[in-house]
């Protein structure tokens, strides 16, 4: 008898059952986390960069389809300001935000005339600089 009472006590000492799952938590937790980490940060800088590309779109058509350039400046700003808060940006973020335009004929809003928009931000929680640009051209029939 005190045979297998040692035998169940050595069998209960080398049983590996469940230790599979501790090991996977044990090294899952230091692997998964960097990665996890990592994947919020380019997710959240994906998505500030997606916004801000939709924003200098809108922003260039508006500049596109003014009369003059003094109107289109005001265009400009006023989609910027109002269109950046629709999207979520914060009003710090709007300040933050520098616009500019480039264009392939003096002056600017001639017909058929390439106008780009270049839209320049500090994305809020990376801190990191996001440049997108977006370009349309003006109608020949303006």
């Amino acid at each position: 008898m005190p045979t297998s009472g040692l035998r169940r006590i050595l069998a209960a000492i080398t049983n590996d059952a469940g230790s599979a799952s501790v090991e996977f938590v044990i090294l899952a937790i230091p692997l998964f986390l960097p990665i996890f980490i990592y994947l919020t940060q380019f997710a959240e800088l994906s998505n500030s960069e997606i916004k801000a590309r939709s924003l200098v779109r809108q922003i260039v058509r508006a500049y596109v389809a003014s009369e003059s350039l003094d109107d289109a400046r005001s265009r400009a700003n006023v989609v910027l300001n109002y269109g950046a808060g629709r999207m979520g940006f914060s009003q710090s973020d709007i300040t933050s935000m520098r616009l500019t335009f480039s264009c392939s004929a003096d002056p600017c809003l001639t017909p058929g005339a390439r106008v780009r928009g270049n839209l320049t931000l500090t994305s809020p929680t990376s801190h990191r600089l996001v440049q997108v640009s977006a370009q349309e051209y003006v109608s020949p029939w303006q």
